[in-house]
């Protein structure tokens, strides 16, 4: 029986119980998590407190603070540039660009781990950045064996950075 009156006037919807009735007071009524309320009805009045006081609401930069998740997603990308958190190549490559940070040039291997039934607990991968052109290049997996013995060759013939190979 809470709402408003047919002109829109909003009432109280305090159930007044030794009444057995609803109040439908219409004097300064506000929206309360409990619903409408009249001032007599408030949820402070009804606890005996004082009213609180009304303050200016919310601050304009309520909902646009630094969220602390945000932080953790810095925090992420470091570890995936740095290669302590595992990933793949192209969210590597991207974590690197958004930290700013670029390994060491040559490869880096990891062999991955064995699960002892001929699958991986974690594949192997490799990585190839070139020391001139600055260009990485990765593989994972099988080709991983191949990839470590051939790169810096393979590389070099399409590398941007020499001038013989750029032709080719």
């Amino acid at each position: 029986m809470t709402g408003r009156l047919e002109d829109n006037t909003p009432r109280c919807g305090h159930w007044v119980g030794a009444e057995q009735r609803y109040c439908h007071g219409t004097d300064n009524v506000r929206n309360y998590l409990s619903g409408l309320r009249c001032s007599a009805h408030t949820p402070n009045a009804l606890a005996g407190k004082p009213e609180t006081p009304p303050g200016p609401g919310m601050p304009a930069r309520a909902w646009s603070t630094p969220s602390p998740l945000n932080d953790s997603r810095v925090h992420d990308a470091r570890a995936v540039a740095s290669g302590k958190r595992r990933s793949n190549p192209q969210t590597y490559r991207a974590a690197q660009a958004a930290v700013g940070h670029r390994p060491a040039p040559g490869i880096r291997l990891d062999p991955g781990q064995p699960d002892g039934r001929g699958g991986w607990i974690r594949i192997p991968t490799a990585d190839y950045l070139c020391p001139a052109c600055h260009q990485t290049e990765s593989a994972s997996g099988d080709q991983v064996a191949h990839f470590a013995a051939h790169i810096e060759d393979e590389h070099r013939t399409r590398c941007a950075a020499n001038p013989q190979g750029a032709q080719a």
